[in-house]
């Protein structure tokens, strides 16, 4: 039997609140789109598991931490709300944490921050508007901070800075839309960039870089596919580059990864499935990778950053409610 004109109407009426109520359940999966460099997840975060800390005060973080260690303190960052940078300060020899604050200016964050001492400053770096990457610089002998800049020539960044200090000079490296990875170098003495240029050889990355110097070389780090990590280290007496290889073992990788130079060997975490962390280790005396493991804890909600403070190598996480946590590893 036909419907008659009243059963259309009426049925026209009841997929209206239908199509309303599938539009708003689509809606927050759409916007919490997980980022390659800071690994959010619009799930539930699980709680935290034992061994791991809270760092006191509302971080408001929006992004995986950042870490330096200057002055005598360990300073943790994160972006906040409104492009924001959030910052504590760890004391090691009061055992107290200075209290959540937003470093002052403009930064318009769009991707997790990262630091480096160089030249007697606490330098602070951010990917901002339209893939600019920004910068300030903190002065222990005044007590303040700088106005933000932009890096020039930096626009269309496509993940968040990464830093090294390496043969007098501060690096910064950042991955493009095409999975290369570009540097540009600042010399204090002559208070000029060196440009930019593209890191040799296919690095496949799909996240932001990590950075470390071991063994007199400069190394670098970024997750590639399939959740492998892949690494490339430069050599300033020769001025070559490494080719691209894979970190041995399977990473499982699902965040960029973070690096740590302790108890003489080379560290790289990552986060992995479930939000559990995992990490291997290289021996320069040997050669040879430990092979990646699950560190005890976990888990968190974004990619890991590492901080050596005290005699102790530090991880730290973004967990629920925009709280920063942190677990001593060693």
């Amino acid at each position: 039997m036909r419907p008659t004109s009243a059963t259309r109407r009426l049925h026209r009426l009841l997929l209206v609140p239908v199509l309303v109520l599938a539009t708003t359940a689509l809606a927050p999966a759409t916007a919490g789109a997980a980022s390659p460099d800071d690994a959010r997840t619009t799930t539930a975060p699980p709680a935290m598991a034992a061994g791991w800390t809270p760092v006191p005060g509302q971080a408001q973080a929006r992004s995986r931490p950042g870490t330096a260690v200057y002055g005598g303190d360990l300073w943790v960052f994160a972006r906040g709300p409104a492009g924001s940078v959030r910052t504590n300060r760890y004391t090691l020899t009061t055992d107290e944490w200075s209290g959540w604050s937003t470093v002052p200016g403009a930064a318009g964050a769009t991707s997790a921050p990262v630091a480096a001492v160089y030249g007697g400053d606490l330098r602070l770096f951010v990917r901002g508007s339209g893939g600019t990457i920004r910068f300030a610089h903190y002065s222990l002998a005044t007590g303040e901070w700088s106005d933000w800049s932009a890096l020039p020539g930096s626009a269309g960044t496509a993940s968040a800075p990464a830093l090294s200090v390496y043969g007098g000079d501060l690096w910064v490296f950042a991955r493009n839309a095409a999975g290369h990875l570009r540097a540009n170098r600042y010399t204090l003495t002559t208070d000029e960039w060196s440009g930019w240029f593209r890191v040799p050889g296919a690095a496949g990355a799909v996240s932001a870089p990590a950075t470390a110097v071991y063994g007199g070389d400069l190394w670098l780090f970024v997750r590639g596919a399939k959740g492998a990590v892949r690494t490339a280290r430069y050599t300033l007496v020769d001025d070559q580059w490494s080719a691209w290889s894979t970190v041995p073992g399977q990473a499982g990788a699902t965040s960029a990864p973070a690096t740590a130079v302790y108890g003489g060997d080379l560290h790289v975490v990552v986060r992995g499935a479930g939000g559990t962390l995992r990490v291997t280790r290289y021996t320069l005396t040997t050669g040879d990778w430990s092979g990646w493991s699950e560190v005890a804890g976990g888990p968190g909600v974004s990619a890991p950053a590492t901080a050596t403070y005290g005699g102790v190598l530090r991880l730290f996480v973004r967990g629920g409610q925009g709280r920063v946590h942190e677990y001593p590893l060693g």
